[in-house]
Order: C-alpha cells, then structure tokens, then sequence
C-alpha cells in the first residue's frame, strides 16, 4: 500500500493497521469457535456407556414429526393423506420387517428403537417411540400412533442422541436411519454430526442413511458427502419401496 506524503499520512496509516488488525483479530477468533465447536461435537459423541461388545445387529429409526409433517402428500391409495401418518404406517411396516428378520435369523441379537424427533421446548428433541430394545416378540408397537407433528427440526442433535443409543447396544453392526421433510432449523447441522461420526472409532461407527421426504434431497448433500446414504421419496408408495429397498439392501443383510 503506497500512501502520499502529507499531514494525513500518519493518521491514515494508524487507521489501516488497525483495521487489518482487527480483520485478522476477527478470523483468528472465528477458526477458534470453529475448531472448539468441532472438539466440543467430538467430545458430545463419545460414547457414555461401557456395552460389551458383542455381534449382532442394531438400529435406530428417526421420524421427523416437526410441524411440517402435518402437510399431506400423494397416500398409497391416491388420495392426499397427511405425511405424519404416512410417516407412522411406513414405521409399523420397519418393525414388522426387522420381526420377520429376527425369526429368521435365530441366535443373532436384533435390536431396534423407533423415535420421533422435533424441537418442543422442555422436551428432549429426541424422544423414544418404541424404545430400542430386542425386536422379537414386542408388544410396544401401538405406541407408533403417538407421533404427533410438531415443532422444529433438530436433525444433528436427534442423530446426536440416535448415536448414543446405539452405543449402548454394544452391537457390531449399527445402523442409524433418518427419515424428515425439511431442513434443520434447530441446533447442531446434521452434515457437521455426520462428518464427526465419520471420525469416530470403527467399532462405535453406525452407518447413516437419510431419505429425504417430500423435499429436494439436494439440500442433504452435506451429508451423503461425510459418508452417509442419501435417498429420497415424494409420496407414499416412493417412501415404502426406498425403505424396503434400504433394509433389503443395506440393513438387513445376512452376515
């Protein structure tokens, strides 16, 4: 930077250091919160419980019941039903598939928990449906029609604690599945829980899986790039053959 010479240099020069100071004051303190944020998200997904580890299988469904949900979409029949119910038929549909799974595959350990997940102030954004448990011979699956759309959407703090129930499974196969129609709106971004994930241990690493539901999936991208399975369905019917095609494909796969 070239400054004339005149009576005003001085005070010119003062001034411009002192704002590149700042700018560089600035940036410096943005990496800080930006790596301490990544430090305190690793430090929020070590696990809290010592499982044994042990084979098996385990799996942790998320249903978006944020307010959104309560809008209707193309039903299995052709008439326009609301997502959220569409949402707790497709769930019933998961736990009687991981049943027959189960029956099956005698002498493997199953386990499955089915929550929903929205922001409700005073309530834990992620609050258990049918909580995980061995899937064979459960009665608990009534408690499916208590889903009710409302609320935000934390989708990174729902997987956040999606994590830590998994965890305490000590199983060696995890899987973590998501299903929403929106974006995040509250709380820590999915993309940054799914990228921290990505760091953890193999050993306490589910795989993630996110069907993107009556919305654009490309504003998930940030989530297949940190390694999770994106997907997509605008309907019903599309809904029921993504899932199916997940667990047949990806899920409940013989070892």
């Amino acid at each position: 930077m070239t400054l004339a010479a005149g009576p005003w240099r001085a005070p010119v020069l003062a001034a411009w250091l002192s704002a590149f100071a700042f700018s560089m004051g600035c940036s410096m303190d943005l990496a800080y919160s930006v790596a301490d944020s990544d430090a305190a998200l690793d430090q929020q997904l070590t696990p809290t419980s010592n499982a044994p580890a042990r084979e098996g299988l385990a799996a942790a469904i998320l249903i978006d019941v944020s307010g959104s949900m309560e809008q209707e979409v193309a039903g299995e029949g052709g008439q326009d039903e609301r997502k959220i119910d569409i949402a707790r038929r497709a769930a019933a549909s998961l736990v009687a598939e991981f049943d027959r799974y189960a029956t099956d595959q005698r002498g493997e350990p199953v386990m499955l928990g089915v929550y929903e997940f929205s922001e409700r102030g005073g309530q834990p954004d992620l609050r258990p449906l049918l909580p995980m448990a061995a899937i064979s011979g459960r009665t608990d699956v009534g408690n499916l029609s208590r889903a009710v759309a409302e609320g935000g959407t934390p989708i990174g703090s729902a997987m956040i604690a999606a994590k830590h129930e998994l965890d305490a499974t000590g199983l060696s196969r995890r899987h973590l599945l998501v299903v929403t129609d929106g974006e995040n709106t509250d709380g820590v971004a999915p993309d940054r829980v799914a990228a921290a994930i990505s760091r953890r241990p193999e050993a306490e690493r589910p795989s993630i899986y996110l069907v993107a539901f009556d919305i654009d999936a490309s504003q998930f991208s940030g989530i297949r790039d940190a390694g999770a399975l994106l997907m997509s369905a605008g309907n019903a019917q599309e809904l029921s053959v993504t899932l199916d095609a997940l667990l047949r494909g990806k899920i409940l796969v013989e070892q």
